[in-house]
């Protein structure tokens, strides 16, 4: 098990990671036998390779029936602490997949006392006079995880004495993960009361801490922060970061801001096989790949959303909960959230097993557990073949008599024998607390019948991310897509949009293509306006 988990390229990473390390930081491992035994191992595996990597961690282990475990209030196995004479950092689970990378940044926190949040969020933290236990339910595959981990973990370390951060994997705690219906994640709760059911923003996530509740809407940390662009991006994914990259190697500042994580749709897609010089990748590492590059242009700040959008002295202001910047063109790449069906029970279960993300949530259904997969397009296919490879009992249904998906896809499909149901239409999600079971009608027969389910996941086409667009007054087509011409001109001078956002074909290679042609008509349109020629 430890030569499977820790292999040396790991330990290579983690040898250089630890580098930054400042102070000690002492580990506490706590576990059981015969309580999640294989996470147990991988926790173990993991701590015990550390202090071998460098001598700033020391790790303890104990049992359950220790007296430090009921003096640390330790009850689950395995359970992590993380400096806990100093802290209150607790990973209930081990930190597996996509969290591992946010717990060796929690050990370098605690080490070094820096966070990764921002000066405003600091600021922000100096209100707060009562103490904040923080819980986020994660699962290994989850891409959006990591980032809510991660202010959660600065929030703790910031405000050591009245903040404490637990992050507790959903699939090693089942039954916390039943009694606080997070099945679907990330999910976040102070105290009892939920604050955020999905990714927030970091402005809206530390001001939700605070209040101890949802905190919808952040005012602008003020103007100290004010800095001048030539062009502010609105989106993070292929379209926004090609655009950025694009617009500094023509010599015009750039900034990208993401409410989320970098990467939109490809990063909770598992595999890409269309996009040029790659046969196979896996959507995360193409995202981190495409991320990594743009930073050696531009900026790109994650967790900060744009909330307004002004024009002033002939450019333009945007109000970010972060502060307020200025530039002379925007693009807006924000892209398209996934639809929903509008079935009875969809949005009671939502996140209750009803989910719109198999990467992020498939990984609690793994054992054998029925799930539904609504839709016929590439999505669809995709997220039936990635559930059915965790080993979830999967059937796909589609409301059409074929599939609109790629030939590969649909071979794949009939190769693994998952069952489809074609013409037919989910009616209705039932369940009390999570989902139980799923009313399907044959449109053809208008037969009714119920499906035993656990989950149901939605993947039937995407709606347009455009409340930017709406507040600029742009023009839209009759899907509230935003309309552009050929240079991804706006019906507004000096706006233009890229990717998804535009409707069309939504493909990696169509955003990253249109990212680019915005950024050059900035360029072009800054040094010679096309508005003013007809003047």
């Amino acid at each position: 098990m430890e030569k499977e988990l820790i292999n040396e390229d790991i330990k290579k990473s983690l040898r250089e990671a630890f580098k930054q390390l400042k102070d000690s930081v002492l580990i506490e491992v706590y576990t059981q036998a015969g309580m999640n035994e294989p996470f147990n191992e991988a926790a173990v595996s993991l701590l015990k390779v550390m202090p071998e990597l460098t001598d700033k961690i020391k790790v303890s282990f104990y049992r359950l029936n220790d007296e430090y475990a009921k003096k640390r209030g330790i009850e689950r196995s395995p359970t992590i602490l993380i400096a806990p004479d100093k802290y209150n950092i607790r990973y209930t689970g081990a930190p597996a997949g996509e969290e591992a990378g946010s717990f060796v940044l929690s050990l370098i926190m605690s080490s070094t006392g820096r966070n990764f949040i921002s000066n405003d969020s600091r600021k922000r933290l100096e209100r707060l006079t009562e103490k904040r236990q923080v819980r986020i339910f994660v699962s290994p595959t989850c891409p959006y995880c990591p980032q809510q981990v991660l202010y959660a973990v600065s929030a703790a370390i910031e405000k050591k004495d009245l903040v404490s951060a637990e992050i507790i994997e959903i699939y090693e705690n089942l039954d916390l993960a039943e009694k606080y219906a997070a099945m679907s994640v990330p999910k976040t709760f102070v105290g009892e009361t939920l604050i955020a059911p999905g990714l927030l923003p970091e402005d809206q996530f530390i001001e939700s801490i605070i209040e101890g509740k949802p905190v919808e809407y952040v005012m602008p940390a003020g103007r100290q922060d004010l800095r001048d662009y030539d062009i502010v991006v609105i989106g993070g994914g292929p379209a926004g970061l090609t655009a950025a990259m694009y617009a500094e190697r023509s010599g015009l500042k750039s900034i990208v801001f993401e409410s989320a994580n970098a990467g939109g749709q490809i990063s909770i897609t598992p595999v890409v096989e269309n996009y040029p010089g790659f046969a196979r990748i896996a959507g995360r590492m193409l995202v981190d790949m495409m991320v990594k590059q743009t930073l050696e242009y531009s900026i790109l700040l994650q967790g900060v959303g744009v909330n307004e959008i002004k024009k002033k002295d002939g450019g333009f202001e945007v109000s970010t909960g972060r502060g307020i910047y200025s530039a002379k063109a925007i693009i807006i790449a924000t892209g398209a959230g996934s639809k929903t069906l509008n079935a009875l029970g969809e949005t009671s279960l939502a996140g209750r097993g009803v989910s719109y993300c198999a990467t992020c949530d498939g990984y609690l259904f793994k054992d054998g557990k029925n799930v539904i997969v609504v839709g016929g397009g590439n999505s669809a296919l995709t997220d039936a073949l990635y559930l059915d490879s965790l080993g979830a009992h999967v059937t796909l249904v589609h409301r059409r008599d074929s599939f609109r998906a790629e030939e590969r896809l649909q071979q794949s499909i009939f190769q693994r024998n998952i069952p489809v149901l074609f013409n037919s239409v989910v009616k209705e999600i039932h369940g009390k607390k999570v989902v139980e079971k799923v009313t399907i009608e044959d449109i053809k027969t208008g037969n009714k019948r119920d499906v035993a389910a656990q989950g149901v996941f939605i993947a039937i086409g995407y709606d347009p991310n455009n409340e930017i667009a709406q507040k600029l007054g742009l023009k839209l087509d009759e899907e509230g897509y935003i309309i552009v011409d050929g240079h991804m001109r706006t019906s507004m001078p000096l706006v233009y949009a890229a990717g998804d956002i535009t409707g069309g074909v939504k493909q990696i290679v169509t955003a990253v293509s249109q990212g680019a042609v915005a950024a050059l008509s900035v360029f072009e349109d800054i040094s010679s306006p096309y508005w003013k020629k007809s003047l």
